[in-house]
C-alpha cells in the first residue's frame, strides 16, 4: 500500500516545501518510488525531468484526491504532500488522511510556540527540528530553548536536521547539488524508521509510473 507523509504547519518560513523535496529526494535515492505533491497555490511546480522522484499538482483539491486515488490504486511508493503554510484547516483534513504528518520548525521564539500550537491541534503529528545550528555553542542555545519551550512534547521531536549548505538547490529547476544526497538519504531513513518501516517494507522503483488526475 502506498504511503501518505503531510508536511504542515501554521508559519511560513519553515522550510516545508524543502522539507518535502529532500524527503522525496532522499526516498529515491535509496530507489523507492516517491512522489512530491504540491498543495500551496503560491508554489509552482517544479519539473520533474531534473529529478528521480515525480512532482504533481495538487492544488486544485479535486486533482489532490484524483492524484491519492491513482497512487492508492497503485499500491506502492510514498507521497510527499506539501500543505504550505497558514492553512490549519487543509492541514487537519490532509493529516487525517496521511501515515505521518511532519511540522518543520526553526529555532526561532516564533517557530517554537507555533509548532508547540501545532501539534496541540495536531496530535498524530511529530515535529521536526530544521535548520539546526552545527555550530557548539549556538546548537546548545538552540536545545536549550527547544527543551524550555517545547517540554512535554519532546517525544514527538524527530532528531534535527542540521543547516546544510545546497537545500536551496532542492528548489530549482535544474534540481539538487549532488552534495545533499547524504543528508536527504539520511534524513529518508529517519523518516522511514518514525513510520516503523524499513527499505524491504516498501517496493523500490525500476520504472517511475505516470500518474495524472
Amino acid at each position: 500500500m502506498a504511503k501518505t507523509i503531510v508536511i504542515a504547519g501554521d508559519k511560513g518560513g519553515s522550510g516545508k516545501t524543502t522539507t518535502s523535496h529532500a524527503i522525496a529526494h532522499g526516498l529515491a535515492m535509496h530507489g523507492i518510488h516517491a512522489f512530491h505533491i504540491s498543495t500551496d497555490p503560491r508554489r509552482e511546480i517544479l519539473p520533474a525531468e531534473a529529478r528521480r522522484y515525480a512532482t504533481l499538482d495538487g492544488r486544485d483539491p479535486k486533482a489532490l484526491g484524483a492524484i491519492l486515488d491513482r497512487l492508492g490504486e497503485m499500491g506502492q511508493g510514498v507521497a510527499l504532500i506539501d500543505g504550505g503554510g497558514g492553512r490549519p484547516d487543509v492541514d487537519r483534513v490532509l493529516s487525517k488522511v496521511a501515515d505521518l504528518t511532519i511540522l518543520p520548525f526553526m529555532q526561532s521564539q516564533t517557530d517554537l510556540r507555533v509548532v508547540r500550537a501545532d501539534l496541540d491541534r495536531l496530535p498524530n503529528a511529530v515535529g521536526l527540528p530544521n535548520r539546526w545550528p552545527t555550530q557548539k555553542w549556538a546548537r546548545e542555545v538552540a536545545d536549550r530553548e527547544l527543551r524550555e519551550e517545547l517540554e512535554g512534547y519532546l517525544g514527538r521531536l524527530m532528531s534535527p536536521v542540521p543547516e546544510v549548505n545546497g537545500y536551496v538547490s532542492l528548489l530549482r529547476e535544474t534540481g539538487a547539488a549532488p552534495r545533499i544526497n547524504p543528508p536527504c538519504k539520511q534524513l529518508a531513513m529517519r523518516v522511514l524508521e518514525r513510520m516503523e518501516l524499513s527499505l524491504f517494507s516498501l517496493e523500490t522503483q525500476h520504472d517511475r509510473k505516470a500518474v495524472t488526475p
